[in-house]
């Protein structure tokens, strides 16, 4: 289909084909893309398993102010360090906690030994965090269910 012709409901059906969930995540400023041109941050659940955080479709254009926050957390930290004349800290350690509503994947992966590698990545539909003044930031777009009648055309 052609990206012209991708309404939300189309989206959103590919995205969260396995139902919706709300989860706690903290992310990391680790950003990536994914072939197809979606924005990946890596996140942990429960603070030990990784989770690749992904940002795809119209919502790419709401990751922007997640972004700056963690670019800005990163940039506090280096500066902090820097005052006290130590090294940056690991990027693993400078953390933002988000409330994320979306949907769980799984992909396997080929590690350099050519195993496979199993791992999960979370679509982003809305999340909500906290950002450096205490203030509440939500974004993100509700997930689109298709409608009967657009069922069709599935």
């Amino acid at each position: 289909m052609s990206r012209f012709h991708v309404t939300p409901e189309s989206e959103d059906a590919g995205l969260f084909k396995n139902g919706m969930t709300q989860v706690d995540l903290v992310l990391v400023p680790i950003f990536g893309k994914t072939a197809r041109g979606d924005i990946t941050v890596r996140g942990y659940v429960d603070d030990t398993k990784e989770v690749s955080v992904v940002f795809a479709g119209r919502r790419k254009s709401d990751f922007s102010g997640l972004k700056q926050e963690l670019r800005l957390m990163l940039t506090q930290a280096n500066f902090s360090a820097a005052q006290r004349r130590e090294d940056p800290p690991p990027l693993k350690t400078i953390r933002l906690p988000v409330q994320i509503e979306g949907s769980w994947r799984q992909r396997f992966e080929r590690d350099a030994s050519g195993d496979e590698r199993r791992t999960l990545q979370f679509l982003a539909a809305r999340w909500a965090y906290l950002d450096r003044t205490g203030a509440s930031v939500t974004a993100g777009k509700r997930a689109v269910q298709p409608s009967a009648k657009n069922l069709a055309s599935f």
